[in-house]
């Protein structure tokens, strides 16, 4: 029987955990409102090659990435308040550097890989937080669509500032964007629930993963990645389409910004329909998005067809990382998932710009549709139920 003690716990939602979670997942998702803006001002203002400024706008989401291999290590070695607080300044000073030394490219990778491993951590340690309280299905939701929101208004924040100051505007916008966030989780660190700490278990966080989890994570892998090729390079195609840096950053700021219903709606297809109709629907939706924006030569049309390309991606993530939520009550893989899905985007800079310097933009379509097979393959057997005894 259920006391009404536990009833309340189950409807509440955590209110400093919310405004904690929208900040860190609002640090990834400012990885990825640069990365299309850096992409093409590298290549203009830096001289960089196409594959080269794919790795440059990547190396955040691989710093990531790396942050999930050392999640298991730091959880047990800093409590919440020191972790959000030095690895915030460590993001804000990696940021600023950044907007000095962008001329030269080694100094730019480690920058950019220092700042995607602090805001790993970040994402990762909050993660494992959401996961295991109350309502973690509706409090992800809720904290992608609040990355989604202010990803909107970041794309074209640092578009501006990339047109008007060039690469060091829009570092110095993200230093300032990272600091105000860095701040939002410094200010209620006291009121966030501590995580569960079992120092022998974290040791065998990798053999607690299991084939299910490990096809789950997989599957967000390969969607944001190929679903990110498009991503990477949408602002050079407007550019061929003759938009302005400004013009096409504002654009695409509002389709970001109404997609962020993908991310609630994702959780409510979920809930009805099932993850596995609803994660198939979505790989669909995303390559035909893809495939129209990416061969269009009309600037309406290519806007109109970003926007369920773009919702399909919102409306995965917290799909994806809900499902990880049953496979391990303490949280640890979600922790471990968060940045792992997210270093997709790095793999999608990285791949995108390999595929463009070879094959050019109007093979990015193809290739898309291809991941998107292979994603729905994963998915199935993600979600397969298992059989009966």
């Amino acid at each position: 029987m259920t006391t009404a003690p536990t009833l309340a716990r189950r409807t509440r939602l955590d209110v400093p955990l919310l405004v904690a979670g929208s900040a860190a997942f609002s640090i990834s998702t400012l990885f990825s409102s640069m990365k299309p803006v850096l992409i093409a001002r590298f290549i203009e203002q830096a001289d960089y090659s196409p594959g080269l400024a794919g790795l440059a706008a990547a190396m955040p989401f691989i710093g990531g990435a790396c942050s999930s291999l050392l999640l298991p290590w730091a959880l047990r070695r800093f409590s919440a308040g020191a972790a959000i607080m030095g690895f915030g300044l460590g993001l804000t000073i990696a940021e600023a550097g950044n907007a000095v030394w962008f001329a030269s490219a080694p100094l730019l990778l480690l920058g950019q890989f220092v700042a995607g491993l602090c805001g790993g951590f970040l994402m990762g340690m909050v993660s494992q937080l959401i996961a295991t309280s109350s309502r973690s299905e509706e409090s992800f939701g809720i904290v992608d669509t609040a990355g989604v929101l202010m990803m909107s208004l970041m794309i074209a924040s640092v578009g501006a500032a990339v047109e008007g100051s060039g690469l060091r505007g829009g570092f110095l916008a993200a230093a300032a964007l990272c600091l105000a966030f860095a701040m939002a989780m410094i200010l209620c660190r006291n009121a966030l629930p501590a995580a569960p700490r079992h120092d022998n278990d974290e040791q065998r966080v990798p053999l607690r993963i299991g084939w299910r989890g490990f096809v789950v994570i997989a599957a967000g892998v390969v969607f944001v990645t190929f679903s990110g090729l498009g991503f990477a390079f949408m602002v050079t195609a407007a550019r061929s389409l003759g938009f302005s840096y400004e013009d096409a950053s504002f654009a695409i700021g509002i389709i970001l910004f109404l997609s962020a219903t993908g991310c609630l709606a994702g959780g409510w297809c979920a809930a009805r329909f099932g993850p596995r109709s609803s994660l198939l629907a979505a790989c669909a939706l995303c390559a035909l998005g893809w495939h129209v924006a990416l061969t269009t030569g009309s600037q309406t049309v290519f806007l109109f067809a970003l926007a369920p390309a773009i919702f399909a991606l919102q409306f995965c993530f917290p799909i994806l990382l809900a499902l990880t939520g049953p496979l391990d009550e303490e949280g640890r893989l979600a922790a471990i998932a968060a940045p792992l899905i997210v270093s997709g985007f790095a793999w999608a800079a990285i791949l995108a710009g390999i595929i463009v310097e070879r094959w050019g933009l109007a093979a990015l379509p193809s290739a898309t549709g291809i991941g998107m097979i292979v994603c729905a393959g994963l998915v199935l057997a993600g979600t397969r139920e298992p059989r009966a005894p």
